[in-house]
């Protein structure tokens, strides 16, 4: 990967050419020095401590802390994507330096306010720790920024030297104190409170999202003008919001309003979701709920699966319209108005992830050391940066030419034409199967089975998961079936009905049932299996032999029953067969070992009731009969169940009270 980031790093004599300045400044490395010294005194002698006095202070209680020195590496840790602040006035190189304003995003300082919410002390030190980090190396590199801006103004003008610019005492402040002023970490946190947010909801947003601390508290009146995103000049500017305003729009707004969350789901939504809280990240939230109501989602939809709603708000709005592009092309045709359920479903996270992923944020010292890399120079760290987007790219642009040519042999060869229903019950079946092993098992079962293409479209729609199966598995089960003696010209009708007898296993599924079939006296199981396909995939102990032995209760010629009627197996025991047998037994003091088995199952309740049971009621006994013993049996489980109901209501109303 390092040498892969050296490619965006220009070459010595490019640079040579490009720039009139010295390729090695002293100036910023005599810059940089005093960035990693400027905590300490200029004896040496005094170590790094800061006394900072705040609301704490008037309980008689000082808290001395340790602020890190600005590093280099502090530069490397922190996000590319936030931008400094612009100020309104430049700093005067003889004016004092004034870190005051820096102070209160102290690790301790930070971890004292949250744990006067009632935080657990670990999870604010954390928090502490995560904001002090963000804010130095945001300084530090507004600082370098700075500095570098201005040794450039010095070269194109002729004045520069080596003596000029270099502060031994530590950086000038790049922010007006009317800019610096602005940052107020206690407000943050009283307009957090003060929409209902508790400590431990302000701690995890702090943890994802240091940038907030930085953010204005409440909006003025002045940023109207950068809200509307023109400038006096006309130019372009990025829309900035107060923190106050992002928290209308997104947890007000968004999360209350539109999905209707309630005020605890919508804070658990807050708590898990990076970047919500800032204008980026609410607009885009914001963005991808909007297109999947116009993709035929409702609010209400979106909002029921709240543990995987957090991810879907993170996500790009532009990814998923590139996704939604995709799939109501001419090439896949899915109608516009089912691509929402399609994609709100539990199942389509894997796809979402492979083509539209939420972006991680980089660590890039966790990167260097699990990669052993070396970046130097600030053209290798943007090279490595850039380099990250770019791999994430071609991932996406590979997942999407993966399920071009998936889709395309799907059409060629599988004669397949609604795409809606394969991806609505398998939203993957596009990226993660391999385009040759489909082309393979499509070419066994049309030369070797005798399937057509028809017959395949019809298999794979109804069954999607046959495209995950190597072709070898399914070419031993298409032998099975031959060894026991299933008719060649009925294997295509049993494969197109019941496309799962291809995703059995043959020593798990298959031998036991046909050996099941053997011991009750069937001979010909070639003949049973093509009247009654899915036995196979029965159950010996669960549904084979329970009604097996049933059915020799309550029948005197089982054996020649079962013989003619194969269907027997596939009607639920006590839901279909004991509840008829028990009528005609109990109700109607009918003799029911005489009853052929077919006569009682295959009709509908209400012809059973009148035909075989000789009711004039249309049915409304055994309606009646039905329900009391379906009640009766199934009571203590709804009992229970409403038990667990209540406890889990007065745990969460216990949870919700402040």
């Amino acid at each position: 990967m390092y040498r892969l980031a050296q490619n965006y790093v220009s070459t010595a004599e490019e640079r040579k050419q490009r720039a009139k300045a010295p390729l090695v400044d002293s100036t910023l490395l005599r810059f940089l020095s005093s960035q990693k010294d400027s905590g300490s005194n200029t004896n040496g002698n005094v170590p790094t401590t800061t006394r900072i006095d705040d609301e704490i202070a008037q309980n008689n209680k000082v808290v001395e802390v340790d602020l890190p020195t600005f590093t280099a590496e502090n530069i490397v840790e922190s996000s590319t994507e936030e931008k400094v602040q612009s100020t309104e006035a430049a700093i005067q190189e003889d004016k004092p330096i004034d870190i005051s304003w820096l102070s209160q995003y102290n690790t301790q300082r930070v971890a004292l306010k949250l744990q006067a919410l009632g935080v657990d002390s670990d999870v604010s030190l954390n928090a502490g720790e995560v904001v002090q980090d963000y804010v130095l190396a945001r300084v530090t590199r507004s600082r370098i920024r700075r500095f570098l801006q201005e040794r450039d103004a010095l070269w194109e003008s002729g004045k520069y030297s080596s003596s000029v610019g270099s502060d031994r005492k530590g950086i000038m402040e790049s922010m007006s104190p009317a800019a610096a002023s602005s940052y107020d970490i206690d407000g943050v946190i009283n307009v957090m409170t003060e929409y209902g947010l508790t400590g431990n909801d302000i701690a995890a947003v702090f943890t994802h999202t240091p940038s907030v601390v930085m953010m204005r508290a409440r909006t003025i009146e002045s940023d109207d003008s950068i809200q509307s995103g023109e400038s006096n000049d006309g130019k372009q500017q990025r829309q900035s919001f107060a923190l106050d305003k992002t928290l209308d729009f997104a947890f007000v707004g968004l999360l209350s309003d539109t999905l209707k969350l309630r005020r605890y789901d919508a804070r658990k939504v807050l708590r898990g979701t990076p970047g919500l809280l800032t204008s980026k990240g609410s607009a885009s939230a914001i963005q991808v709920v909007d297109l999947m109501v116009s993709l035929g989602s409702s609010t209400n939809a979106i909002a029921r699966d709240k543990a995987r709603l957090p991810t879907l708000l993170c996500r790009s709005p532009a990814l998923i319209f590139r996704l939604v592009a995709f799939l109501s092309s001419a090439q896949l045709k899915v109608p516009l108005s089912a691509i929402g359920p399609i994609l709100r479903q539990r199942q389509s996270a894997d796809l979402l992830d492979a083509v539209a992923p939420v972006k991680r944020p980089l660590t890039l010292n966790d990167a260097i050391s699990s990669k052993n890399m070396t970046l130097n120079t600030d053209s290798e760290i943007r090279g490595y940066f850039k380099l990250d987007n770019t791999i994430r790219q071609q991932k996406i642009d590979e997942n999407y030419r993966t399920m071009e040519a998936t889709a395309n042999i799907l059409k060629r060869s599988a004669g397949i034409r609604d795409f809606r229903q394969i991806l609505s019950s398998h939203p993957d079946a596009l990226f993660r199967h391999n385009v040759t092993n489909i082309h393979k098992m499509v070419f066994f079962l049309r030369n070797d089975v005798g399937m057509s293409k028809d017959d395949i479209s019809k298999a794979i729609q109804t069954f999607p998961t046959l495209l995950e199966h190597d072709v070898s598995r399914i070419k031993d089960i298409v032998k099975f079936l031959h060894l026991i003696e299933v008719d060649e010209d009925d294997l295509p009708s049993i494969l197109r009905s019941f496309p799962a007898t291809l995703m059995l296993d043959v020593e798990k599924d298959m031998i036991p049932v046909v050996q099941f079939l053997r011991g009750i006296g069937v001979r010909n199981i070639g003949r049973f299996v093509t009247r009654l396909p899915p036995v196979l995939g029965y159950s010996v102990e669960h549904d084979l032999k329970p009604k097996w032995d049933f059915l020799r209760e309550v029948c005197q010629f089982d054996y020649f029953e079962v013989v003619r009627f194969p269907a027997y197996f596939s009607y639920p025991l006590e839901r279909v067969i004991k509840m008829r047998y028990e009528y005609l037994r109990d109700c109607k003091k009918i003799p029911i070992q005489l009853a052929r088995v077919d006569d009682v199952l295959r009709f509908g309740d209400r012809d059973f009731a009148t035909e075989i049971a000789l009711d004039n009621d249309k049915g409304a006994a055994f309606a009646k009969f039905v329900e009391k013993r379906s009640s009766s049996s199934q009571h203590p489980v709804r009992k229970r169940r409403k038990t667990q109901q209540q406890r889990s209501k007065k745990k969460k109303k216990s949870i919700e009270q402040p």
